[in-house]
């Protein structure tokens, strides 16, 4: 039997043990790329090992954590210098990191190094403070990935971004989305009026909360506020200020909820909506699409791979009048229309973002890399 090519995930966190996009990608990948039986996988992270299944035989490599309390992307560097040395000893095939986890020493792993920085905020700020705090870590991912031998896009707009950043070096940018568990279709049933939209987010300004909230107060002032139900799940430094303002009677917050909660919002809802202003490929709105709901987000980041007509409706981003629209667009559609949308969802997520067919995406690059390194020595 051929030997299985070693690949090395260095992530800063996992979930639950960390929260966020990034740590619950961690997990998810590493128990599907051990479930393949293709490679063998070591996993560096800040965790007290034990926190994989071990008849899924990951090793895990413990290394000390970043310390919040300190200024972060000189922890970030330190960080990396601690997954540095343990990359020495390891010595693997492939190397993965999620966001800035190989970075310090970064050339002594350049020929086999695939560099995955996820949604890429720091790009996207919106004002000019957000775009001056950015600077240091867009100078930061520029480093890192014109040092790699490839950079994982999530697709979309962050593509271009991505080849912005590797111009001139030998980095190859590969398009590989974010991906979910896809459960067995089950059939869209429409509830009656009102109908329920679904948020789920950080309360924070990038999520485009006052978008949604203007629209909620519009139909309110219209007399209309029985034909919508907004129904936002989360928390974040912006809910004290909405509940300040004053909740309408159209919206209830859900507050944080558990996973199993989560999953019945997303199948109990008429439709999906994130009007967020910039992200990478949110795992909500996959979420959403794998159990058959109907779209509405802007048009950032990845989002253009997941919605369109077909399933939904993709907002300029920041336009609380296309949000307006398109919300009166679903209240007119008919519920063989709605279900129809729910179904193009479904199918989308279960042929292009299922994880069993992502994680093949991601061996198959493990093996180029791992043959091309091998080339060079």
């Amino acid at each position: 039997m051929a030997r299985r090519i070693h690949v090395v995930l260095c992530t800063d966190g996992v979930f639950p043990q960390a929260m966020g996009g990034m740590q619950r990608h961690s997990r998810l990948l590493a128990e599907h790329l051990a479930a393949t039986g293709r490679i063998r996988l070591t996993v560096i992270h800040p965790h007290t090992p034990g926190i994989f299944d071990p008849a899924l035989g990951i090793e895990e490599v413990p290394v000390a954590p970043i310390d919040t309390s300190r200024f972060y992307l000189r922890e970030l560097w330190r960080y990396s210098g601690r997954v540095a040395k343990e990359l020495d000893r390891l010595k693997p095939d492939v190397i993965l990191s999620q966001g800035f986890c190989v970075w310090k020493g970064i050339d002594r792993s350049t020929s086999r190094l695939i560099m995955h920085p996820h949604g890429l905020e720091m790009f996207q700020g919106l004002t000019a403070k957000e775009r001056m705090l950015g600077t240091p870590f867009r100078m930061a991912v520029r480093y890192m990935a014109r040092r790699s031998r490839a950079v994982i896009s999530l697709g979309g707009k962050l593509t271009g971004l991505l080849q912005d950043a590797v111009r001139g070096s030998s980095a190859a940018v590969e398009v590989i989305p974010n991906a979910v568990d896809v459960p067995p279709e089950v059939p869209y049933v429409t509830g009656t009026a009102p109908l329920r939209l679904l948020f789920v987010g950080r309360f924070a300004f990038n999520k485009g909360l006052d978008l949604l909230m203007d629209v909620a107060r519009r139909l309110v002032r219209e007399g209309r506020s029985n034909e919508v139900r907004f129904e936002l799940a989360g928390d974040g430094p912006l809910l004290e200020g909405i509940k300040a303002e004053g909740v309408p009677d159209n919206v209830a917050l859900l507050g944080r909820v558990d996973d199993e909660r989560l999953f019945q919002l997303y199948t109990e809802c008429d439709a999906f909506v994130l009007p967020t202003r910039f992200e990478g490929m949110p795992t909500v709105v996959l979420e959403a699409m794998a159990r058959s709901r109907p779209i509405i987000v802007s048009d950032v980041g990845a989002t253009a791979e997941l919605v369109d007509k077909s399933n939904g409706w993709l907002l300029p981003s920041g336009d609380a009048e296309a949000l307006y629209s398109a919300v009166n667009e679903l209240l007119r559609s008919t519920p063989e229309q709605r279900a129809a949308m729910a179904h193009a969802s479904y199918e989308r997520c279960a042929r292009q973002f299922a994880w069993p067919q992502v994680t093949h995406r991601f061996v198959d690059l493990f093996e180029e890399v791992a043959q091309a390194s091998r080339q060079r020595v």
